[in-house]
């Protein structure tokens, strides 16, 4: 994992005092090696976190001839793909996948990404053309950001190095209301955009050209899909282990990172090390989750909390760090997590991102399972699926989940927005503007696996894996995902909903692929938390000073995002014990401090 940047501006002498200093500004992405490449029309920069030969072979921008390559990710099948490469005909010179992306780039052009597996952003400059290839790994796991101004194209691993100063007024309303982020290839910053998961570009002489190389679709089911799902995890897991430095495991105790911790000792990794975030508070403890994990797989276990005191002092580096507004202090938890894997001497995190989206794990998902069986006239076995829902979730659950499928979404928002208190923190001047759009072309003939492709491309894996991102590279870390191998995930999404929930139970065909391995304890869970933070207490102490004091600043009154005065009264109920206030004030507060550091700045 690294960090990129550049601008392309043909005709143009390279503009490398620019470069250098977005550089600078990344330099936390890549503490082993800076490198850059200019002459006239382009400017490559490239920070390298050394994963694959240490040597100084791997340094980037790497040449070939008139290719130059800036790689951020990994390609985890790359040692397959050199040999295939080097019969025909290709030969290399180091131990590392950006080799093979460029001999893979020469053999098969811009349709080379096809055969990657893995994560990944990266440009090919092609001096003989003049042109600029890029491209982002299918699920978005690597970041991509650019931006357009005329004849100059200007791109970087975080957005902030492009911005102009002017907030994009869309994304700060959707956020502040909703909650959503990262739904799109729009960004808080305006004029800045992401590269979409799953798509290429190029820049040259005939201008911006995007294009969408992979897509999600319908699939032949396997005979055996718990046997497949095994096996195909297993796999992604010992790929995905391919590194010269350490890798250690993110471990929630939930089935997600539960599973990639056992599949790892698994593949002979006895003494792996994990990390896993806990508070006291009840609820909010999954240590007697981890610690079967831990138990069963005999790892070296590293245990990480925190206070609102020490969030309050981090505030600043987190928010820096993520770049972007977050959506709760979960995602701190997430920073301390990383900090604490790099104090433990670890390079390489694998995390559980993406079980939920791919396998159906949010109880709202048992709705559109529901609407299914009952649109296919099953009525018996969705009476069946509701009692044993039911028992399992609880009456306000299940009422929940029954009846989101049916509800527009212009009246779901709205009645959401209202009944979290949200939409009265927006300020009067941001009420009229329009929210981002979010629509979802999904092939899939069911609404459950429709609804889990939105999950997946649309609306909540796009910003868990920004947040992933920011928060391991804040450490020099690289985090990687085993379950969006794009093989598991095609492999899942093939799969009937009855697979996925089963017996009112999510994530069912997983559970079972994983039964011998998995502490009977943790394959048994139902309840789901993932670092989640005691943010209610928190916002009762240090945190609610400050934001009490932030509420009350000038800067707030007149940056016209959030009324500063609602937001000040529902702080206050909230810290009497008159209301119960959730995520709202938190992406109040945040709002202020992402705007304070990035558009004062």
């Amino acid at each position: 994992m690294c960090g990129l940047c550049g601008i392309v501006e043909l005709d143009r002498p390279p503009d490398q005092a620019t470069v250098d200093r977005w550089l600078d500004e990344l330099a936390h992405r890549g503490p082993d090696g800076r490198g850059v490449f200019a002459e006239d029309d382009v400017c490559l920069g490239h920070l390298r976190l050394a994963i694959l030969d240490l040597s100084d072979a791997g340094l980037q921008p790497m040449r070939d001839r008139e290719l130059q390559l800036l790689h951020n990710g990994e390609i985890y099948n790359y040692l397959e793909l050199r040999e295939e490469l080097r019969s025909k005909g290709h030969s290399f010179t180091t131990g590392t996948d950006s080799e093979v992306i460029l001999a893979a780039y020469r053999e098969w052009g811009q349709r080379c990404v096809e055969r990657f597996n893995g994560m990944w952003a990266f440009v090919i400059w092609d001096a003989t053309r003049r042109t600029l290839f890029c491209s982002r790994d299918r699920f978005g796991v690597k970041p991509f950001y650019y931006r357009v101004d005329g004849a100059r194209f200007s791109f970087a691993s975080e957005a902030s190095p492009l911005r102009s100063g002017s907030a994009n007024l869309r994304a700060v309303r959707d956020y502040l209301e909703q909650g959503y982020l990262d739904e799109g290839d729009e960004t808080f910053f305006a004029d800045v955009v992401r590269l979409p998961p799953a798509h290429s570009l190029t820049f040259g002489p005939h201008g911006l050209n995007v294009w969408r190389y992979w897509s999600l679709e319908p699939g032949e089911p396997p005979h055996d899909p718990a046997a497949t799902v095994r096996r195909t995890f297993l796999d992604a897991v010992r790929l995905q282990l391919r590194s010269d430095v350490p890798v250690g495991t993110c471990l929630s105790g939930g089935i997600d990172s539960s599973s990639i911790a056992v599949a790892v000792a698994q593949h002979g990794h006895d003494h792996q090390k994990t990390v896993t975030a806990y508070f006291e508070d009840a609820g909010f403890d999954e240590r007697p989750f981890a610690r079967a994990v831990v138990d069963r797989t005999g790892a070296e276990a590293h245990w990480v909390t925190f206070t609102a005191e020490n969030l309050v002092d981090d505030l600043p580096t987190i928010v820096q760090a993520q770049g972007e507004p977050f959506g709760s202090t979960s995602i701190c938890a997430g920073w301390y997590v990383m900090r604490e894997a790099k104090r433990a001497g670890l390079t390489v995190m694998l995390d559980g991102q993406g079980g939920d989206e791919v396998f159906g794990g949010y109880r709202a998902s048992f709705g559109y399972r529901l609407s299914d069986l009952l649109r296919a006239g099953q009525i018996g076995e969705a009476t069946h699926e509701l009692r044993a829902f039911t028992q399992i979730h609880g009456p306000r659950w299940a009422a929940i989940a029954l009846a989101t499928p049916h509800v527009p979404e212009r009246v779901r928002l709205a009645a959401r927005g209202r009944m979290r208190g949200a939409s009265t923190l927006v300020a009067p001047e941001l009420r009229g503007v329009a929210a981002l759009a979010a629509g979802n072309g999904a092939a899939f003939p069911d609404r459950l696996r429709r609804q889990l492709h939105r999950l997946l491309t649309r609306r909540g894996l796009p910003e868990l894996l920004r947040y992933e991102d920011r928060n391991s590279m804040a450490h020099s870390l690289e985090a990687r995902v085993p379950l969006l191998d794009h093989r598991l995930v095609e492999l899942a999404f093939s799969l009937d909903g009855s697979e996925l929930i089963r017996h009112g139970e999510t994530k069912s065909v997983l559970r079972r692929a994983l039964a011998d391995l998995l502490p009977p304890t943790v394959a048994a869970r139902r309840d789901k938390l993932g670092f989640v933070t005691p943010e209610t207490r928190f916002m009762r102490g240090a945190l609610g000073d400050l934001a009490a004091d932030v509420f009350a600043s000038q800067a707030f009154r007149e940056r016209g995002f959030v009324d500063s005065g609602a937001a000040s009264d529902r702080l206050a109920r909230h810290r009497r014990g008159d209301a119960q206030a959730g995520m709202e004030l938190w992406r109040a507060l945040n709002i202020e401090l992402w705007a304070r550091r990035f558009l004062d700045r």
